[in-house]
Order: C-alpha cells, then structure tokens, then sequence
C-alpha cells in the first residue's frame, strides 16, 4: 500500500479539490466458486478518483493465485495502480494478482486499487465479474454484470440515451443440456446519484441525463436493491436479470400520454429481452462477463416478471406490449417467450393514453405495502380489481398480499430513507411498523417480499414448478406462522367454469346484478357505491346503520323462486369483504346463508372463521377475501341455489361494512400437496417493533417547508406555455408519484430537473392557465392528494414574467 500512499498524496497538486474519503462502494459481485469482489471509491475529485477492490474468498479452500476481477473504468485512464497486473490502462480491463497476494485463504481477503483520471466529473469504475480457479461451490450463486454503452433508442426512449445494464444471477454449477427459467426484475423512481452513507443520501439524478454524477457522489445502484430475492431465486435454479433503469427512464419528463414513463420502463426491459435471446441463440455471443456461454441455455418458455413501484407498472407495460397485436416484439426477440407469472410491489397504476394495464392470462400477484406513504392509496389494488371481471381460457389466479408493516421504499435496500422524503410520517397508522423509521432499511420487512416472491415463483414459473406454493396466496389454506401479518385478496381467474358471478353490485341499489329485486329485513341501509382506492368501475354493498337481531339481513337474489343456479360443479363461495372505519377495535362477524329455490335456506356460516373483519390499517379497505367450502352449508340444494344472505345477528361496534365480488368458485390449488408444504414453513423476520399508535390516529398533517424556498424565474416558453423555476435547499425527491405545481387555482405536473439537480425544479405552466392567475398566488409543491411534505413558495408575482 506504499503506492497508494504516494498517489494519495499527489491528488491536490493533479485535481484542487477534496481528497477526503467518502468510503462509498457497489455492492459486491460473486463468482461461481465462492469468491466475490466490491469496490469501495475512497476519494473523488473533478478529474479523477481512486479506488479499492476487496476481494473475498468464502470457498473452503484457499485460492492458488489466479483470481481475477473485470471492470469497466469507463473513458478514464489509469495513472497509478498498485497491489494488481493490469491487461489496460483504459475502458474495459482485467485485474490479477501480483505474487504477494495471489493465494486468499478461507474467509480471507486481498485488495489491488488504483486511481484514475476521468475526462468529466462523475465517472465511475463498474464491477463485471470476479473469479479464481477454484472449483463451484456447490449450491452456490454467481452474480455478474452487463453493461452497454448508452446511446438513443428510438423504440424506448428516443428523447434520452438508454443502456443495458443489468445484474445476472444464476447457480454458480450449471446442469449440462438444461435451460433454465428466466426471472427479470425492474425497479422503480428514484434518484440515481447518492452521496454519504449510513444512509446514502439520494438527492441527484444527473445520471439520468450524462451517464455521470456531480464530485463525491456514486452513482445508485438500483437494480441491486433485490438481491435478498435474487440470490435465493438462483440457488434454486432460475436465472435472474435485474435492470438498471437509471439512465434516460428517470429523465423523461412527464407526458399527457405517459404520465410516469411506463412505457419506456417496459420496452427497456423488452430490449434486454431481445438481448438475451441472442445470446441465447449464438446470434451474438455472451458477453464473457457473465463467466458462462448462454447459447440454449434460457428457458424463454417459462419467463416470469417482477417489478416495484413504477417497475410493477412497467413489468405489467411489457407483457401487455409484448401481446399487443401488431407489436414489434415477438419478431425481434429470437425465442417466442412465455410470460407464467407477475410479481408487483406497491406499483403504480397511472395507464397509457388512457387505457389501463392488466395481468389477464397469467399468474399475477401484488403486494401492498400497509404503510406505503409513497402510493398511499395503493393504486396495486385497482388490477386485481378489474381483473375479477376478465374471462379467461383458463385459470390464471390474481391475488394481493396486504403486508402489515411495510412501507414503500424498504423493499429496496439501495432505498435507505423512508417514503414521503421524511415528511410528516415516520411510521404506521393504526398498527405496528416492520421497520424501526431511524434505521435505513429494514431485513424483516424484506424478507416478507422474499418469500412472498420465492413462493410465487417457484409455484408458478419453470418445466418443475410446484403448483402447491401458490396456496400462501390463496385464502382457502390458513396463513402460515410467520412474525407478520398479512390480508389476501384471491381471484382463481378462467371462465364462469371457474369462477361464476352471483353478485357484484353493478346494478342499482335495490336490484342484483342479474336485474331481480335485493331484500332487506330489520333495520338495516345498503347501497352501491364505488370506494375510495379501488378501480372506478369496481362496485360494492355498503352495508350500514345496521341494528343487530337475528331478523336483521341483506340478501341478493340472482334467480326466481322455484329457480336457481347449478353450484355442483363449484367448491367454496368467494367473497370480499372489509369493515368500514371505526374507533372501536372489536371485530364486525356476519352469517351467510345460502337460498335454495324453494326460498328454503341452509345451515349459516360466520363469516369471521375466513375472514378477519377488525379495523384496517390506516383505514385502507383493500376488501380481503373469504372462501367458504361449499360443503359447509349443509341443507343447501346446491343444484338449485337463487341467493345468498347475510345476516348481522351481533353489532358491528358502531362501524360498516362493505361487501363485493361475490363468486362460486373450483378449486386450483391442490388441498394436501398445499397443507404439506404450508404447514412447516418458518420464517426469519423479526418480529414487528413494539410502537404504538392509538387506534383510530387520525393522519399527520403533512410537513410544511418555507425556509430556503425561492422562485428563482418565471420566463416564456415558447408561444403558449410560461415555464417556473423554483428552487429549494430540501431536495425534491423522485418518487412514485409526480411533483405537482399549484398556482392558485392552476395546477402542472410537466416538471424536469435541471442537469439533475433535484433542489431544483423547472415547471412548465400552460399561457392560458397562466393569464387566469390572478396578480398575486400563492405557489406550492407536493406530490398530489395525500402528500406527506409540502414546499411553500409564498406568492407568483405575475409582473415577474420574463421573455
């Protein structure tokens, strides 16, 4: 290290600027055989940077001398290296040992580094591989990285340059002659540049736009934020890509069309499809970065998605663009490719043009995260929503999974502050949070999606999947013993084979879906009405003012007496069903009966044994899901049914309660395989942290920033629109949701950051939205309904407008 002493202590004199370390670092690669490497930049400057590169061995047997580390130093050039043999000075290089530190011994480690003088600030050093000449580890996982120049892709983003960036899990022993199934991870928002550490504060998106980021920042490795699921996934024998989306996808403006830049998100990861498929076919060859040749050996047959935030969005984007009838796709991706399932975490759900997304034809499941301060109206559910509706040639099940707990942003671990950019929230509602709001991420949290997502994919995606996996979504099997807490939404999905409508409130109040008059008894009010969160066209029972007795009831009716509709063929009675918000803790219950054509009435069932109905967490109604076993209801005709009853024999504590989506349903999961593999399952997460809240807590009022606000402009642009800048020492975060401008009365959300700068931001204003302004506004900044901070900018001086 006495060199790199003597590069150190030339850097003032080659760069004036700050040599203090700042000890930022990529998370680490592996090879196949138990080695890994990580990168840690201990200075940056204008010109130039240095670096470590730890390389770790965790095989049982010490290294002999021939490791070797690639890296991509970009446009730079190396002027001082020690501790290595370099193959260059310059782009693309391979690194080996020196003698004195060619043999690692178990759970040791060696270092080389270098400095290295860059032609703009903010270029980087990129990790792509590591290996040694050990033998695989047995079950092991090798990570790798591709990375291709940038350049404008007129298919995906023709206004900014794009790249393939990705990070490529797999089992560290490949199988001779087998493929494997494919997994592709997309993330979502977020700011590409971070500086600091314990947390890394995220507050720069230069690389957006230039491919670099400002002196003393790195730039955010987004796509490395699920490795927890990554690496379980490959040790079970699937191949796993998670794209970088950093560059260009977080630069496009906001667009009438394409409010959040879905659609480039979802062709970008079709790109890395196409990519992959030639790889695959030997049309180009692997990149030797990967440490394996890929020709036929990804199974494009058994492909499955996952994506967070706008990335669940985006995944949703691809499939759907990729079935699109005259799409491009199908012809340049080389291997017909078969989407078998669709794994989202609190994902938008904003639309293209004016048509939104759905799953139909798949497996699809989605979490929503209790706590999401991001997406606090948990727009994942409005699918689900839509999709019970959807017929389908065969069953494909939807399902949500309503995490209690989590929040937004800790199920990336590369996202290391809490949702809202702080704002005026620091945990749960209502409930215990998963997470402790002063650390920066949270393993328990994590490890609710990890197994959620091993499950999911492993049931549903790969020649040998295992079908009964899929009963941790469906409620007809109890929910394993795990330190959290979990509603599920379930749709079997197919045909009315499957999955036949009996009531779903579309039609007036007072009149069943099938048009014959709904009954009443006691006092009781219903009405169909939409609800606040869910899909515009999804309807519910709000079922209310209810006085207990046993006389009390609501009951649809689908046929007439003496008719009724064949339930033989079907095994449980599905519905949804949520309690409206009250302070009183007690849980609502309700019997259902089912009607018989005769207007005789079967054995009731309380609802309660299927379905928890005590208050919502932050008063989210996300309807959960009862599945009642058919057989249950003894003395029904189920050859003959007309109706089904609900009766409220016991008080609801002062609350509501809404019902929907009433079904017969068939069973799709196999009951004993699914009780086997449920009933050992264990988990790892922590338990929740003991804060509580009070029930019924109302909302925080959101955080509100005037200090350090400016209006630094207010200029023309062009004939019909004025465009705003204002600036702020907060940084404006890049979130889920778009900032929005509010003048008065007038509102934008067509903002961009100048050169990255995320203190500043630039909206642009239409002329006529512009004159309607009266001579004084007030101006603000959040993120829309429900925002946890708001910048306050005093008021628009209209005279101020500028040429």
């Amino acid at each position: 290290m006495r060199v790199a002493a003597a590069a150190l202590a030339l850097l003032p004199a080659c760069s004036g600027g700050s040599t203090e370390p700042i000890g930022t670092s990529q998370a680490a690669l592996q090879g196949a055989n138990g080695i890994s490497a990580d990168r840690v930049i201990d200075s940056q400057w204008g010109q130039g940077y240095c670096t470590r590169i730890i390389v770790s061995n965790q095989h049982p047997s010490a290294t002999t001398g021939t490791w070797s580390v690639e890296l991509n130093v970009g446009p730079g050039a190396i002027f001082s290296s020690w501790d290595g043999t370099f193959s260059g000075s310059t782009g693309q290089i391979t690194v080996t040992p020196q003698g004195s530190n060619g043999a690692i011994p178990p759970s040791g480690n060696a270092e080389f580094g270098f400095c290295a003088s860059i032609p703009s600030p903010g270029v980087e050093p990129v990790l792509l591989s590591v290996s040694s000449d050990l033998p695989p580890v047995g079950g092991g996982v090798a990570i790798a990285e591709y990375k291709l120049p940038a350049a404008i892709d007129a298919m995906v983003s023709p206004d900014y340059a794009t790249e393939l960036w990705a990070s490529f899990y797999r089992p560290a022993s490949l199988e001779a002659g087998r493929q494997y199934p494919l997994l592709v991870f997309l993330h979502g928002n977020h700011p590409t540049c971070g500086t600091g550490e314990d947390p890394r504060r995220d507050d720069n998106n230069q690389y957006a736009t230039t491919g670099t980021c400002p002196e003393n920042y790195v730039v955010v490795p987004n796509h490395r934020g699920y490795d927890y699921m990554a690496v379980d996934l490959a040790t079970r024998g699937y191949f796993v890509v998670s794209i970088n989306a950093n560059r260009g996808i977080h630069a496009a403006p906001s667009t009438p069309a394409d409010e959040f830049a879905i659609g480039p998100r979802g062709r970008l990861l079709l790109r890395h499809l196409e990519r992959l498929s030639r790889w695959d076919s030997g049309t180009e060859p692997t990149p030797p970065e990967l440490g394996v040749d890929l020709v036929d050996r990804i199974d494009f047959d058994q492909v499955g998605l996952m994506g967070h935030s706008r990335g669940g969005e985006g995944v949703r984007f691809a499939y759907n663009e990729y079935r699109r009838s005259g799409s491009p796709w199908p012809a340049l991706i080389e291997s017909p490719v078969s989407i078998r399932g669709i794994f989202e975490i609190g994902p938008t759900d904003k639309g293209q043009n004016g048509q939104f997304l759905n799953a139909d034809q798949t497996a699809w499941n989605v979490i929503l995260p209790a706590c999401d301060w991001d997406l606090s109206d948990l727009p994942g559910l409005r699918p689900f929503d839509r999709m019970m509706s959807i017929p389908e040639p065969a069953p494909f099940f939807k399902s949500f999974y309503h995490v209690w707990g989590a929040n937004h942003n800790y199920y990336n671990s590369e996202w290391q502050l809490a949702d809202g950019n702080s704002g005026g929230i620091t945990g749960c509602i209502d409930h215990e949070e998963l997470f402790d709001p002063q650390e920066h991420g949270s393993p328990a949290q994590r490890e609710t999606g990890r197994f959620a997502a091993v499950e999911f994919f492993t049931a549903n995606v790969g020649a040998d999947r295992d079908e009964a996996a899929n009963a941790l979504f469906d409620p007809a099997f109890p929910f394993p013993s795990v330190p959290y807490r979990v509603r599920r939404g379930y749709h079997p999905g197919g045909d009315s084979t499957y999955s036949l409508l009996l009531e779903d409130f579309i039609s007036p109040t007072g009149t069943s879906s099938y048009g014959l008059p709904n009954t009443t008894g006691g006092t009781i009010s219903v009405d169909h009405i939409t609800l606040s969160g869910h899909d515009p066209s999804h309807k519910v029972a709000w079922i209310h003012d209810v006085v207990a007795g046993s006389s009390t009831f609501f009951q649809s009716s689908w046929s007439t007496v003496g008719t009724g509709f064949d339930l033989t063929g079907y095994d449980y009675l599905d519905l949804r069903a949520d309690r409206g918000w009250s302070s009183d803790p007690t849980e609502a219950s309700f019997l259902v009966e089912l009607v018989n054509a005769d207007d005789s009435r079967s054995s009731a069932v309380a609802v309660d044994d299927y379905l928890e109905l005590g208050p919502a967490p932050r008063g989210s109604t996300t309807l959960p899901t009862a599945r009642i076993p058919l057989s249950l209801f003894s003395g029904a005709t189920l050859a003959s049914v007309r109706g089904v009853r609900l009766t409220f024999p016991t008080p609801l504590g002062g609350a509501s309660v809404y019902v929907a989506n009433i079904r017969a349903t068939r069973a799709t999961t196999e009951a004993p395989a699914a009780l086997a593999r449920l009933a050992p399952v264990a988990s790892s997460a922590a338990p929740p942290g003991s804060i509580p809240r009070a029930a019924g807590a109302a909302l925080p009022a959101p955080r509100r920033i005037t200090a350090g606000n400016a209006i630094q402009s207010v200029r023309r642009s062009g004939a019909d629109a004025v465009e705003i800048t204002l600036t702020a020492a907060e940084f404006f975060d890049l979130r889920a949701t778009n900032l929005v401008l509010t003048v008065g009365g007038e509102r934008s959300t067509q903002a961009r950051h100048p050169n990255g700068d995320l203190h500043t931001v630039q909206f642009v204003l239409p002329r006529a939205a512009f004159d309607r302004l009266a001579a004084q506004e007030p101006v603000r900044v959040d993120y829309g309904a429900g925002s946890p901070v708001v910048w306050d900018f005093g008021h628009l001086d209209k005279t101020a407008l500028a040429p």
